[in-house]
């Protein structure tokens, strides 16, 4: 149910935006004085009548912390539809990640997270994603970014179905670019491959957002999202496509 969902929304949404108070001894204020952390809510919400009835709902609750050559990070993701008042998707992604840079211009960096994720109509109960690996800035001023890493992990997947679960060792693969247009507007791409090292599969992902400031701290958001498993559970298909148009607000 709608109501359900927004109470998981709002629990992991708070869990995430408070999270500095409980993590504040991760780095030292006094060692990094020019970190501090940034926090995100992006809400969308879409509802269309006539001859179909279609709602949708998205949340995202992220923290940042900035240092002077590491980065920590935490988020949520959750989405939420219904057509004809019957539910047609259900997911949520939750993402922890730190790194920093070494090497003697920076341009080097170690990186290591945990995703876990929930999709109700892709028959994944729960898939959690441990990973560590190795990237490169080939370019990261405030109007131009641009990063390459490879990751080695170890996934295991817990379907809601009848289907054995998987556990398999993974590599990872991951650009990320993020361009200025216009006045102040930003494009990005997140670009990920995920083949399992035991031939049961290769995973895709793309993000792309437009993002364009309204206000000081409130943005525009149009995401748009594709994932493709080449090896769905029975009945399921390979790609999964979404379009979320949303307001964020950061603080």
């Amino acid at each position: 149910m709608i109501s359900q969902a927004k109470q998981i929304a709002i629990s992991l949404t708070f869990m995430i935006l408070f999270q500095p108070f409980l993590i504040q001894n991760i780095v030292s204020a006094e060692d990094q004085p020019e970190s501090q952390w940034k926090r995100e809510i992006a809400l969308g919400y879409n509802k269309s009548t006539g001859n179909t009835e279609k709602s949708e709902f998205s949340i995202v609750g992220a923290i940042k912390r900035e240092m002077e050559h590491a980065q920590f990070g935490s988020s949520v993701d959750i989405y939420y539809s219904s057509s004809d008042g019957q539910m047609d998707s259900q997911k949520w992604t939750s993402l922890t990640r730190y790194a920093f840079d070494f090497s003697d211009d920076y341009k080097w960096f170690n990186s290591y997270q945990v995703e876990v994720n929930h999709d109700r109509f892709a028959d994944i109960d729960y898939r959690v994603l441990p990973s560590v690996g190795i990237g490169y800035w080939f370019a990261r001023e405030e109007d131009w970014t641009w990063s390459v890493e490879g990751s080695a992990g170890y996934e295991m997947t817990k379907y809601r179905s009848d289907k054995d679960d998987d556990n398999s060792p993974v590599l990872l693969g991951r650009t990320f670019l993020k361009k200025k247009i216009l006045d102040n507007a930003f494009i990005s791409e997140d670009f990920s491959v995920i083949p399992t090292l035991d031939n049961t599969g290769t995973r895709f992902k793309s993000e792309t957002e437009f993002t364009n400031p309204l206000s000081e701290g409130l943005d525009l958001s149009i995401k748009y999202i594709v994932n493709h498993d080449t090896e769905p559970s029975p009945d399921k298909k390979e790609t999964d496509t979404r379009l979320i148009t949303a307001i964020k607000y950061s603080f």
